[in-house]
């Protein structure tokens, strides 16, 4: 793999990841080989390139196939997400500013935090299929990254579920709710209850 295009990218993971015993080592091996041989803005250019026209924020899906959903994570100023599953592999290439991942594990009848990890430009983060995590980008400026998925995200809408952010509560993914936990999300950091079930606010001074 030389110069990234989504097309060539995408052919190239489903090869891999179709002959190899673990297809969630073979998507980081490939994204670790992309991201060794091309710039975070020249990804981000082939990116830009692919994006339909007219999509917001948030439909900057570039690659949609049975095996494979590519992404161009747009995320906003100070946004966090709402806790949520994918239920197939994935793996995300920071491409421009950083990107909080707080982890959590089912925990009885809700959920337990267990860890926080910062993705800087150049980084590539795995997640299992039994993943459960919300993001956060803690920065002033939008930030952006390659989000790959073991799957067609489009297909699996109803096999994906929130946690809601007061009681993490397990809830339907169908939308609008992403939108509305994640503003509750938000709301919440800014005077967050002392729990094990709750990730740390962002502690990072204003830039």
């Amino acid at each position: 793999m030389s110069e990234f295009s989504v097309d060539g990218f995408a052919a190239a993971c489903k090869e891999a990841m179709a002959s190899a015993d673990g297809s969630h080592k073979a998507m980081k091996a490939c994204l670790d080989e992309a991201m060794a041989e091309n710039t975070p803005a020249e990804v981000i250019a082939a990116l830009e390139a692919a994006v339909p026209a007219g999509a917001d924020i948030g439909e900057l899906i570039v690659h949609a196939s049975p095996e494979l959903t590519m992404l161009y994570g747009r995320i906003p100023p100070r946004f966090q997400s709402a806790t949520h599953n994918h239920t197939v592999v994935a793996c995300i290439a920071q491409l421009e500013g950083e990107e909080i991942s707080h982890i959590y594990r089912r925990d009885g009848d809700g959920l337990r935090f267990i860890d926080s990890k910062t993705a800087v430009p150049g980084d590539v983060v795995a997640l299992a299929a039994d993943a459960i995590h919300g993001i956060e980008n803690p920065n002033p400026t939008t930030g952006g990254a390659l989000h790959v998925y073991g799957g067609d995200f489009g297909a699996i809408v109803d096999q994906r579920s929130l946690w809601s952010a007061d009681r993490h509560e397990e809830i339907a993914f169908f939308f609008p709710a992403p939108l509305k936990e994640s503003v509750k999300t938000m709301k919440r950091a800014a005077t967050p209850p002392v729990s094990t079930l709750s990730p740390p606010p962002s502690r990072r001074p204003p830039r």
